[in-house]
Parts: structure tokens; C-alpha cells; sequence
């Protein structure tokens, strides 16, 4: 980190008193006191942010190995990747910062990720507003983000969570919390994106209020990483008379936060030196974008992008934007920085507003990061084979973003907004699209095992899922199990039990693979293909053991036949036991051996004994011994004990 004495900071400055007399009264009165509540026109991830992003659609990201990232910095490491879509992951980052934390970085990947494989892309970095949530960021949320940049060249770096953290490194834990936030972004995620995701290491650095804020300090603190910095309804002066004051009430309504433990008290060098009007000089190598509405609700206007009537909150708040933004630009013109202002005449704090600035800041972030005129934009035709089927399917995939490019084998595709097209000659043309594509894609797409799908999307015959075959297996989706590719031998014999409709019902995970064999999980139980390529069922009760044990990782090994139902109960054998059930007992292993024989030549379960009521175990003293409904068998050095209730 750069020494933040080159920022000049002022101790002393002239109190703005203006500031407070004018604005702050209203802001806290308005923006801090409201109770969460639905509004017309939310204020989102706003300064006082009394308003949460919206619920997101419900989903479960998909994981996949992903190549391992090498050269990070001591302690820090990528500990998995999660496919939400074709065209967006989720990155967790172990910290060394942020030591115990688990830190998400979601990332809209470039247009021609897929299509140009060896290439490396700019970055976008997109920061949320003060109610940062954990699972998602409010730009995808809230606004188009997603579709907007889908025909535009350039990976989107979205970090989740900070809530309140203003990105910055905080003097001391907080709400069970030491945030260490510029530390991580600048020492952790940056190596992290340089060595395994694909960065040419051009930046552009953009954020909504708080988030606004924290650009321009990342910007400022160090300049030699930015080639664009952009401030949308961000706060440009933290320290004037009020200021800090607005910031702990805003801090301390948005989940409890102390604004002593961020920077200190008030007059405090961490004040001044996380004042962006302070660091303005180390802006004139970069690009500076500034934005903020006047605070008029301008809902109902045919120039407006409001998508409701304002609220009180936004309305004060955006006049408290505005100012401190106004501030900051004539401060930086006196510096001899002249930003690219976007003042606007009416508008308040509020996503839609924030959406339409990102609009207006990318053909001068294009510029920034010096992108040709094809990385800005789409510019592709849609023909051939595969042209027909996405003319069918146009209403959910949208216009292309790709022309059509090489993939697998002997095979094409092309990319769209919201899904592609492969096309092979051996399978023709068929279109992939929501979860299913995601967790082809996080396979390995037509490279994979799976190879090209022969099918669109269909529905099941329950109505309650979704599937696409492909030549060498399938994937199945539903809304509580989520999309998991079968090999197509293992699906052959789900078959066999009735496929979804059978007591097996949808899979609920990808085969593991165990000891040389694989083992595919679905909602009450399991396919289990042995070594030597044989596959069986394994369901109910009798799977819940199975399971409990460890599957084919356990000594009982992989199974040898399909359950048999028998009188009483059911039974399923194992290369070295079987596992017996009966509604009285439950299910319980017994291993092949002396135990077994003598149970055996009673009859089984038929018999005397009964059913067994244990799990076949060990005796601390030495020897094996198993429980049944009408007695014990033991084996105690070599030597069989039946003792009868």
C-alpha cells in the first residue's frame, strides 16, 4: 500500500456549515429513522440505506473444480468455483486479511470468454452501496448489469458482502467483524484475478453511494492500478462539518457498525486521509467520472428512468450526494483534474438512476481502457443451422452476442444474451439456456464427456423438472434439486427403476467418483457403477445406511445386486456384506464371515434370530459381534457364540 502521506492531507479545513444547517437535519431525520418497508421507488444500497437490495431469484450455484491459481500472496487461496450461469461465477477466496473469512467475488465474464480462450480481458469492478448483502450484489440484483455488459469485452468484478465497510481496512473488529477490505481487494483479489482469471490488469473502478466513495479512495490510495475511477450518488467530502456524523448514524442503522472502529474518531489522519476531496492529485493519470441528481423526484416525466414515486429518504440523500459530489469537482478542477460530470437536473438515490449511469460512464470507461470498437459492443449475424433454432427459441435466449465459432471437435456454437447455440453434424442444432447450460458449461461444456447435447431443453412428465440429453449423457433440473449431469450408462439404469417417476426420484449431486467405481446421489438414493462397469440401485432405507457409512468408500464396498424385497423386509448384497431391513429394526449391516455363515444356517431373517437390530461391530476385548431380534451372535477368536433371548 502506497503511503497515504503523498495525499497531502489537511489537518485543518474550513468547517462547511452550510453543510450541516442545510442538508444533514433532513438526511438523518429521513433516511436514518425509516424502518425497512417496501417503497414505490426503493433507495437500495444507499447511504442510510434503510432499504435492502430485493430478494434475488432463489438458486444453488453449482460448483466445479476450477485450475488452481498459483502465485497468490501466503495464506491466500481459491477455494472453490460456483457457475450461476454460463456467463457468471462466483469466486471463494480464503483471506489472509480477512483471516477465517470465506470472501465471494462474483464476475460477469467477458463476451468472448468462451469463444477466445487464450485471451485476457480489462476489468470492471462494480462496488455495492452501505447494505451490502452476503449472498449477492445489489448491482445484479437491482439492475441490468448482467445484460448490459453481456456484448461488451470486459470481465465485471463484483465483490458480495462489506456491508457498511465503506471497502476500506478498519482500525478495530466490529460486530463480530474486522474488515480489512482494501488490504483484500487491492493485495488478494488482484494477484488472484492477474494468475487465474484471465485480467490484462486494465482497470475501471465504478461504485454507488458508499460504494461510490470507496472507488474513489481505492482510485486515489493507488493510482498506479486504475485507469478509470466513477462515482454514482458516491459521497465526495467526508469530512466537513456533519459529515462524519451523517456516516456513524448511517453506519450504525445499516447493522450496528461504529464508525470509531472504522477510522477513528472524527479527527482522526484516517478521516482525512478516506476524504476523496483530499486525494484529488493522484487522480491525473486516470479517467474521473462524477454523477448526482438534484434530489427532484422526477417520477412520471417522460424523460425520467424512476420506476416509481421517490421516498423522503431518497430525495435527502441525493441532495447530500450532490453537494459533497459538487464539492469534489471543484476541488479537482482547482487541482487541475477536470472530472466528466453528470449532473443531473432532478433524480434521486435510487437503483434506476444508478443503472443509467452505468450507461452513460461505459463509453468513457471504454475509452479508459482503450477498447476497440468491437470489444464495446455486438456486432455479430446468426445463420446456417443454427439460425432456425434460435428464431425459436429468441424470446429466452435474446439477440446474439457472437458470431458463430469452433467448439469441440467438429462442432460450432454461438453465444446470445441469455444462452447459446451448439451445433455438430452428428447432433444437429440445439439451444442451452438457465441452469442446465450452467452446469454444462461448469463440466466442460462440448470438450467434456458429456460431448454435444442432442436435444433442447424438455420438460419431464411430472411437470416438475427439465432436461436436455446429450450424446453421452443427460441433465436434469428442478427447482429444489437443482441441474446434475448423468453418464449415460448410469441414466440407462436409473431407467430401469422409472427415471424421475420411479422411487429413485432426480438426482441430487454429479457421480463421485470412489475406489474406481461412481456413486450418483439422487433424492432417495443412489446408482453405484462398481469398477468393473456394472451398475445398481440402491434406494430408501437401505440407501440412508449406505450413505451414512460412506458409500463404496466403506468397507461393505460397492453392491452386487439391486434391492430384493423379502418376507418382512428388504435385503441388498455387497462384495463383503449386505445390509437387511425391516420396518421393526431399520437397516443394519452384516459383513460376510463366520457371523454371517452361522446366522445363515439358521435361516437368515426367516429364522430363529430374526432381523438384526445393530450394525455388525467390533468387540473392544477382541471379536465381532452382531444383535438381532431374538438374540446375539459373537465371534470371539475365531470361535462363534449364538446366545438366544
Amino acid at each position: 500500500m502506497r503511503d497515504t502521506a503523498s495525499r497531502s492531507p489537511q489537518r485543518r479545513h474550513r468547517n462547511r456549515a452550510w453543510l450541516a444547517a442545510a442538508v444533514l437535519p433532513t438526511t438523518l431525520a429521513l433516511g436514518v429513522s425509516l424502518a425497512p418497508a417496501a417503497t414505490a421507488q426503493s433507495s437500495g444500497s444507499s447511504f442510510s440505506d434503510q432499504i435492502r437490495p430485493s430478494d434475488p431469484p432463489q438458486r444453488t450455484p453449482i460448483s466445479t473444480e476450477y485450475p488452481s491459481v498459483d502465485n497468490l500472496p501466503a495464506g491466500v487461496e481459491v477455494d472453490r468455483v460456483e457457475w450461476i450461469t454460463d456467463r457468471r461465477i462466483a469466486i471463494f477466496i480464503k483471506s489472509a486479511a480477512m483471516p477465517g473469512e470465506l470472501i465471494q467475488v462474483q464476475m460477469l465474464l467477458a463476451r468472448d470468454w468462451h469463444s477466445s480462450p487464450d485471451r485476457d480481458f480489462p476489468e470492471v469492478w462494480a462496488l455495492d452501496g452501505l447494505r451490502a448483502r452476503e449472498d449477492e450484489s445489489g448491482w445484479t440484483i437491482e439492475t441490468n448489469i448482467a445484460q448490459f455488459y453481456a456484448d461488451k469485452n470486459v470481465n465485471v468484478i463484483l465483490p458480495v458482502g462489506g456491508e457498511s465497510s465503506f471497502y476500506s481496512d478498519w482500525q478495530r473488529p466490529d460486530n463480530g467483524k474486522h474488515y480489512m477490505w482494501e488490504s483484500f481487494l487491492i493485495n488478494e483479489l488482484i494477484p488472484t484475478l492477474d494468475n487465474g482469471f484471465r485480467s490484462n490488469q486494465k482497470r475501471a473502478v465504478v461504485g454507488l453511494s458508499m460504494g461510490g466513495t470507496a472507488a474513489m479512495n481505492l482510485a486515489q490510495r493507488h493510482p498506479h492500478i486504475f485507469d478509470f475511477v466513477g462515482s454514482f450518488s458516491g459521497y465526495l467530502d467526508t469530512t466537513s462539518t456533519g459529515m462524519p456524523a451523517a456516516i456513524k448514524a448511517a453506519q450504525a442503522d445499516a447493522g450496528g457498525y461504529n464508525s470509531d472502529n472504522m477510522w477513528g474518531p472524527p479527527n482522526h489522519q484516517d478521516w482525512i486521509d478516506h476524504d476523496p476531496k483530499y486525494g484529488i492529485e493522484n487522480l491525473k493519470d486516470m479517467s474521473v467520472y462524477v454523477s448526482a441528481g438534484s434530489g427532484t423526484d422526477d417520477f412520471g416525466r417522460p424523460e425520467s428512468v424512476a420506476t416509481g414515486p421517490a421516498n423522503p429518504a431518497g430525495i435527502g440523500l441525493e441532495v447530500l450526494s450532490r453537494m459533497t459530489s459538487d464539492t469534489f469537482v471543484r476541488k479537482a478542477r482547482e487541482a487541475g483534474v477536470e472530472p466528466i460530470v453528470h449532473f443531473r437536473p432532478s433524480g434521486v438515490h435510487a437503483w434506476p438512476y444508478w443503472q443509467f449511469e452505468m450507461s452513460q460512464a461505459w463509453p468513457h470507461i471504454a475509452n479508459a481502457l482503450q477498447l476497440s470498437e468491437d470489444d464495446r459492443g455486438v456486432d455479430c449475424t446468426t445463420g446456417g443451422a443454427i439460425a432456425p433454432v434460435a428464431a425459436n427459441v429468441s424470446g429466452t435466449i435474446g439477440g446474439c452476442v457472437t458470431n458463430e465459432y469452433p467448439v469441440g471437435d467438429d462442432g460450432a456454437r454461438q453465444d446470445f444474451r441469455n444462452g447459446s447455440v451448439y451445433w455438430s453434424p452428428d447432433t444437429g442444432a440445439h439451444a442451452l439456456f438457465g441452469r442446465i447450460h450452467a452446469r454444462y458449461q461448469a463440466v466442460g461444456g462440448p470438450s467434456s464427456w458429456l460431448g454435444f447435447p442432442t436435444t433442447g431443453e424438455k420438460t419431464t412428465p411430472d411437470g416438475k423438472g427439465r432436461y436436455v440429453h446429450f450424446e453421452n449423457g443427460s441433465i436434469y433440473w428442478t427447482v429444489g434439486t437443482d441441474a446434475w449431469e448423468i453418464p449415460g450408462d448410469m441414466f440407462n439404469y436409473w431407467g430401469t427403476t422409472g427415471w424421475e417417476g420411479g422411487p429413485l426420484g432426480y438426482p441430487t449431486g454429479a457421480a463421485e467418483e470412489i475406489n474406481g467405481g461412481f456413486v450418483q446421489p439422487f433424492q432417495n438414493g443412489s446408482v453405484v457403477r462398481t469398477p468393473e462397469g456394472e451398475n445398481h440401485w440402491v434406494r430408501g432405507a437401505i440407501a440412508a445406511k449406505y450413505g451414512e457409512l460412506g458409500t463404496a468408500a466403506h468397507e461393505l464396498g460397492f453392491p452386487t445386486s439391486d434391492e430384493k424385497l423379502i418376507r418382512g423386509g428388504a435385503f441388498q448384497e455387497f462384495q463383503n456384506g449386505n445390509i437387511y431391513w425391516s420396518a421393526g429394526t431399520g437397516a443394519h449391516v452384516i459383513k460376510y464371515g463366520k457371523i454371517f455363515d452361522a446366522w445363515g444356517a439358521k435361516r437368515w431373517e426367516q429364522g430363529e434370530f430374526g432381523y438384526p437390530t445393530a450394525d455388525h461391530a467390533a468387540i473392544p476385548a477382541g471379536g465381532e459381534v452382531v444383535e438381532f431380534q431374538n438374540g446375539t451372535i459373537r465371534e470371539i477368536f475365531g470361535r462363534v457364540q449364538e446366545d438366544l433371548n
